[in-house]
């Protein structure tokens, strides 16, 4: 006798393929910009909306234990009563509202897998067709179809992370796992041709921490004492070590690195910009001057004009502080970075209580993304910012780590399976696992 799928089952199956193809389209779009594609953006971001709208009451005690999550964007939208540009804060306060509604939406519909083939597909895309671009003539090696270097080293930082995570996975299949070393060599070879630093430290970065926590404990080294005593001496050999080299060397190891990559001690400027963001933080500590309220450069006197004149940019150029904790804490104030810094603290504790002894791979992959996430906000400012891929993939790491430790009248989880929702597999998450708990109308 054969089994037949329930018709339960069957539109499970619909439905998990529909919400992939969905996430994945969203993932194309949002990669990286290209002539029309509000069309796409937009009709999918109403949808994902609707969709939060329309399961809020099965998904609420997902958003009561997640509620931080909204008082930045909350706090966004009131700046309008003192901002400038209160159409602009309304715009981009709804928008960055939104995005964490879309955060939601991936948590609930799909698992960690799920999420990480639908990025690497998209990754890989723009991955080989920035190979390409300098034989076809649509880029240069080191941008490919980017715009700039420093925007594609970051993609393929990107892809380097899901590469490594399918292959390390012991759930994938051997087509995924031929798949994602096709996609790591791609991504190597072009951190590489991208020559950015940033880029080339979080791939190492990224590899380290998935050896650490991916590698080393199925070896069950753990477990032997006398691997803490040697790891404990090799570290008071090194330190020993660097202390005797640097107090008989004049070399300053942090102009050594950024030489080696050929960057100054103002991080090309970056320090400049960050001395006039002091300046304007202690003008209007708290409340700051709302979203586009400082980068007026068309008003003459306004300090955004000299800064566009001392770094010989044209009027109509987008410019920002090169950090996302100043950009913040200019225009939305001191109150709103600690709004911020308390959604970074929860998402990262989050992530950290869902460890899984079973299979590494989910938190490995969602703490890599915090570390990117991290170590580009000091360099950049769209961290926590609308629309901004690594932002979702950041605040959705938090979201599916909380889940499994959501208890809801249809579905009660127990602690031996406190990490099913995190697990990797081919299931979909708890809350749309459990008959009782199915979505009704997805």
């Amino acid at each position: 006798m054969t089994a037949t799928a329930t018709p339960m089952e069957v539109l499970e199956i619909r439905e998990r393929r529909r919400d992939f193809i969905l996430v994945a389209l969203w993932f194309f779009v949002t990669f990286k910009q290209f002539r029309f594609d509000e069309l796409i953006l937009y009709p999918l971001a109403l949808y994902f909306a609707w969709a939060f709208i329309r399961d809020f009451q099965k998904i609420f005690p997902l958003i009561a234990r997640s509620f931080v999550l909204f008082l930045f964007p909350a706090w966004w939208l009131l700046s309008a009563i003192w901002g400038v540009e209160t159409t602009l804060i309304l715009r981009s306060g709804l928008q960055l509202l939104l995005t964490i509604m879309i955060c939601y939406f991936i948590a609930t519909r799909l698992t960690v897998r799920d999420l990480i083939l639908a990025l690497a597909l998209t990754a890989t895309y723009y991955g080989i067709l920035s190979f390409l671009a300098p034989y076809i003539g649509t880029g240069t090696s080191a941008r490919g179809v980017f715009s700039s270097k420093n925007a594609m080293g970051t993609a393929m930082v990107i892809l380097w992370l899901c590469s490594l995570c399918i292959v390390f996975d012991p759930d994938s299949s051997k087509k995924r796992k031929l798949f994602g070393m096709f996609a790591l060599v791609l991504s190597a070879w072009q951190i590489y041709m991208a020559s950015s630093a940033t880029a080339m430290l979080l791939a190492f970065g990224i590899a380290v921490i998935a050896f650490l926590f991916a590698i080393v404990p199925q070896t069950g080294i753990l477990k032997r004492r006398w691997f803490y005593a040697l790891g404990f001496l090799a570290v008071a050999a090194l330190l020993l070590s660097a202390s005797a080299f640097f107090t008989t060397q004049s070399i300053d190891p942090i102009n050594a690195v950024l030489g080696a990559f050929g960057k100054d001690t103002t991080l090309t400027g970056r320090t400049l910009l960050w001395e006039y963001a002091t300046r304007q933080i202690e003008d209007d500590p708290l409340l700051g001057v709302g979203a586009g309220g400082f980068w007026t450069p068309y008003d003459k006197l306004s300090q955004a004009s000299r800064i566009y004149e001392e770094f010989h940019k044209a009027t109509y150029a987008t410019f920002s502080f090169h950090n996302s904790y100043f950009e913040i804490a200019v225009h939305q104030g001191l109150i709103g970075l600690f709004f911020c810094i308390l959604t970074v603290l929860w998402t990262i504790g989050s992530i950290l209580l869902a460890r899984s002894q079973t299979n590494p791979i989910p938190t490995v992959f969602f703490l890599c993304v915090c570390s990117v996430s991290l170590a580009r906000s000091m360099t950049e400012s769209d961290f926590i910012a609308p629309f901004a891929l690594l932002t979702m993939l950041f605040i959705t790491g938090g979201l599916m780590s909380a889940m499994s430790r959501v208890k809801t009248p249809e579905t009660k989880f127990k602690k031996n399976a406190r990490f099913s929702s995190v697990r990797i597999q081919p299931q979909r998450p708890p809350f749309l696992t459990n008959p009782a708990a199915s979505w009704n109308g997805a």
